[in-house]
């Protein structure tokens, strides 16, 4: 079992209370809300074709057409942000930026539907 995390937060009174940290929320740039929910798997696969700069970008964000989920509340919203991320990766991906933005990108999908299928997971247990 892992350590309790904690953290002091000062009452109104000035008395310090101990506070159990129950789970944490990374904050997403408008470029992050826009990658797609999706098999990590496929994922995988998106972030590898984007040594490609873009293109696993690029056809990940045509997957929130066929009904997948993204951050945002519209797919339609990150779907259009999803190919103009894929667009600037290729665009600045003349001066490097744009190869390292796309591979930092694919990790990122990774990373994010590693965390929603744990999430998943993790609720269907509590059942």
């Amino acid at each position: 079992m892992a350590p309790r995390q904690t953290m002091l937060i000062k009452a109104e009174d000035g008395e310090m209370i101990e506070c159990e940290v129950v789970s944490t929320v990374e904050r997403e740039s408008s470029f992050q809300k826009s990658a797609p929910i999706i098999h990590p798997r496929l994922a995988g696969l998106f972030g590898f074709l984007n040594l490609i700069p873009g293109f696993g970008t690029f056809l990940a964000a045509h997957t929130l057409l066929c009904g997948q989920k993204c951050s945002y509340s519209s797919p339609v919203k990150g779907y259009f942000v999803g190919l103009l991320t894929a667009f600037l990766q290729l665009l600045t991906s003349v001066v490097i930026i744009g190869w390292f933005w796309s591979l930092w990108h694919g990790m990122y999908m990774v990373r994010k539907c590693n965390e929603a299928q744990d999430a998943r997971r993790w609720n269907k247990s509590l059942k």
